[in-house]
């Protein structure tokens, strides 16, 4: 008996992607999703294949009061260099000839396929974004829970912009700060090579089937590499532990609270933010990058009803392009389906 080839279109789900009359059927997507994250992130080239190298001022120099007569000591301050690389989400759209020419409906059959498999890949690289971990599995870059893991500030100085909202089961979300800036937080991608999603028609080539006999197919590839950067911590927030569980009964922490001490956990905020409008690194100039919060439609619905309470004059419902958006003294809030509403309790 032959082998059928894994992820291979069969006739079954051909006539499963056209209606009656022979045309391709209208498809409603019940596992798309929206994450913002992906259209916000700033990208920046590797400067040397796939790793990308910044500097980290770790220690400042130690000044002394000085006396007459008297020296002081020299010092110095220290810097620490990180490398952060990119990982290759990868994958093949593929679909035997016969199949893809039955009906005629060739390039709108090929159309559909591929922008599942692409819409499956962002929502990878998304969720890779937030949850990633190299530490166990090195095709993967880290992502941001991977870094801003703990509330413990003797485990970590990045516990500072670590919020607990003291939800203690596995009912669990975070809502997300973060300042996307070149000398901030940023994306990744190798060098010499194209940021985003890479969609590349192959056309129609021989393929090996599960028992290594050949047919030809129309194949698509794509691709997506992709690392992260954080050249300054103190650029994002996470509040964590916040128990979704509790939100329906009124006793899961203030989201509003909550969104007033992110804000100020950022080492330079946005106008009509707050007062720290620049720093000692730039203190002639606004440095300020591109700022949004993140968080899935949990927390974005319970925002959205808080934002019609007149008495919250911080957050609001504007416009943006034509379209309503939630936002905090300015910041918009972007949804991220990625975020899970099943994270375990951070510590």
């Amino acid at each position: 008996m032959a082998l059928l080839t894994p992820g291979a279109m069969t006739y079954a789900e051909w006539a499963l992607r056209h209606d009656p009359t022979g045309k391709i059927a209208s498809m409603v997507n019940m596992l798309s999703q929206a994450n913002g994250i992906l259209d916000d992130m700033l990208t920046v080239e590797c400067q040397s294949g796939n790793a990308f190298e910044y500097t980290q001022v770790v220690k400042l120099p130690t000044p002394a009061r000085r006396v007459y007569n008297a020296g002081v000591p020299r010092t110095l301050a220290s810097v620490a260099k990180l490398t952060a690389t990119c990982s290759e989400y990868a994958d093949w759209s593929v679909i035997d000839q016969s199949l893809a020419e039955l009906g005629g409906n060739l390039n709108e059959l090929r159309a559909g396929e591929d922008s599942l498999h692409a819409q499956a890949m962002g929502q990878l690289v998304a969720s890779d974004l937030f949850y990633a971990n190299r530490a166990t599995d090195p095709t993967q870059f880290t992502g941001l829970s991977n870094i801003y893991n703990t509330v413990a500030l003797a485990t970590s100085n990045i516990a500072k912009n670590v919020i607990d909202c003291l939800g203690t089961g596995s009912t669990n979300t975070s809502l997300w700060l973060i300042n996307w800036g070149p000398k901030a937080i940023h994306a990744l991608y190798p060098k010499g090579t194209q940021a985003g999603l890479v969609h590349k028609d192959v056309g129609l080539l021989p393929v090996v089937d599960a028992a290594a006999q050949e047919f030809m197919a129309y194949r698509t590839w794509l691709q997506w590499k992709i690392g992260l950067a954080i050249h300054d911590w103190r650029q994002a927030v996470r509040a964590c532990n916040i128990d979704v569980s509790a939100l329906n009964t009124g006793t899961a922490a203030n989201l509003i609270n909550i969104l007033a001490k992110m804000v100020h956990r950022l080492p330079v905020q946005p106008a009509g933010v707050g007062p720290v409008q620049m720093n000692d690194s730039a203190p002639d100039k606004l440095v300020m990058g591109r700022a949004a919060f993140y968080c899935n439609r949990t927390i974005l619905e319970y925002l959205d009803l808080q934002a019609q309470n007149k008495t919250n004059v911080l957050l609001q419902q504007q416009q943006w392009d034509g379209m309503p958006v939630t936002t905090y003294r300015g910041i918009p809030f972007r949804c991220s389906d990625a975020l899970l509403d099943t994270e375990s309790r951070v510590l």
